[in-house]
């Protein structure tokens, strides 16, 4: 087998192969004598079916299998003598003839990693937000721990439901044209950032507590964040099922003990802002380090193999079905093309960003030490519910460990071009403030 390769573009390579009769003869001569033991054709013994005959009915199927073979041998080959670092498996774009006596000849197209060079890296100017830290924000943290330690007790004094209420009703009805019968819709009636429905909870205060099919109609505004609903019109029979007042602790001292927080109020509120400032401060510097590979990539500009910025938007896809509930071998909604548009957005400069980091770590001669590899695995097992052991096993038997040791080599990558950047501390723009509200936000 001859293969020799030709240059198509910095990330596709073609692969021009001859194959000489005699090879493709004895690959034909195996097939159809593996195919003579498991095919029953009358008046044939298994086994004993002649050559001529396979030929006559099955020729098409054994040469397509034989051309396959051919393929993968050529680029094996290909792997072996010319070093290519393929990122997928070659695309043939013409049927393989194959023809008695002759040589068999065809091309293929190997995507490529293609020669990642990376320069100018140090010296960036880069900016980053200083931590600000709001006030009403660790309020509102602390008001969600009084939740977490408030009991629910059964309303004895008074009749009608309000703002202290936890509340599960029996909604029956439509939003627009969807029908909806729940009997299990539970209801903070205080905390308005939640409601399922706006103005839904104003709906509901002030209702007696054995309220039965009671009617409630909403327009729902045109410019809700649901776009499924906007401006359609609720209508529902409503139900009370149950109904209790929350009692929340009072902030004391006692308080901040069973948060196991602290011992003292001021020392909880201490630990609240401490952890707020470390939130924000791993965020800003998420925020720094994307900042850096959009620069490395502007400085840096690369081809990217189709199949590579394929893999990302494929993975993309399997993260938003896991968080649609939807696990590995579950058949989900296939990718459609409004969905494949979304989750492309990005991707190209995605690949990139990785492969210009790589390139760099391999120029700085990154490692990553076991002692880092274990301290990852320990913050994982820690948020996990595992023992660091156990979790370890785990991820080194279905491969993820090796994900953990690029993931640390990325970003030691990222650290060196920030370590060798001019950072300046700067208070963002309105807008860019915005957004960075909305990202605490999410996060949180």
């Amino acid at each position: 087998m001859q293969v020799q390769i030709e240059e198509v573009s910095p990330v596709e390579t073609k692969l021009i192969v001859e194959v000489p009769w005699e090879n493709v003869n004895g690959k034909l001569g195996k097939s159809y004598r593996d195919l003579a033991k498991q095919v029953n054709l009358k008046g044939f013994r298994r086994g004993k079916v002649p050559r001529s005959v396979l030929e006559r009915m099955f020729s098409d199927r054994v040469h397509a299998e034989v051309a396959s073979e051919l393929v993968r041998e050529s680029f094996m080959t290909a792997l072996s003598e010319h070093k290519l670092q393929a990122v997928a498996e070659p695309r043939v774009e013409s049927q393989i003839e194959i023809n008695k006596g002759k040589p068999t000849s065809f091309e293929a197209i190997v995507e490529v990693k293609g020669e990642v060079k990376v320069e100018d890296y140090k010296g960036m100017e880069l900016t980053k937000r200083p931590i600000k830290i709001d006030e009403d924000d660790l309020e509102h943290t602390l008001s969600h721990l009084r939740k977490d330690h408030m009991d629910l007790l059964p309303i004895e004094d008074r009749n009608e439901l309000t703002t202290d209420d936890m509340v599960t009703l029996s909604m029956k009805g439509s939003i627009g044209d969807q029908e909806i019968d729940r009997d299990d819709i539970n209801l903070d009636l205080g905390d308005d950032h939640h409601e399922p429905l706006p103005g839904l909870h104003a709906k509901i205060v002030g209702l007696a507590l054995d309220t039965k099919d009671h009617e409630i109609v909403i327009e729902i505004p045109e410019d809700h964040e649901e776009e499924q609903v906007a401006g359609k019109t609720a209508k529902f029979l409503v139900s009370v099922i149950e109904a209790k007042y929350k009692d929340l602790p009072e902030l004391n001292d006692e308080f901040a003990k069973d948060t196991g927080k602290a011992e003292t109020m001021e020392e909880l509120r201490a630990t609240i802002r401490k952890e707020a400032e470390e939130r924000q401060a791993a965020q800003i510097k998420s925020e720094l380090q994307q900042a850096a590979v959009a620069e490395l990539i502007k400085r840096n500009p690369i081809a990217v193999a189709s199949s590579l910025t394929e893999r990302v938007i494929q993975n993309r896809f399997q993260r938003l079905q896991s968080m649609m509930g939807i696990q590995p071998g579950m058949q989900g909604p296939p990718l459609d093309e409004a969905t494949r548009e979304r989750l492309s957005d990005g991707a190209e400069d995605e690949v990139r960003g990785q492969l210009l980091l790589d390139a760099l770590a391999e120029a700085e001669g990154i490692e990553v030490s076991d002692e880092a590899v274990d301290a990852r695995v320990a913050d994982m097992a820690a948020r996990s519910g595992k023992t660091a052991g156990r979790l370890k096993a785990e991820m080194s038997r279905d491969g993820r460990l090796d994900n953990i040791v690029y993931q640390l080599k990325q970003d030691k990558a990222v650290d060196i071009v920030i370590d060798n950047a001019k950072v300046e501390e700067k208070e963002p723009e309105p807008e860019e403030e915005k957004a960075e509200a909305d990202s605490d936000s999410a996060e949180k």
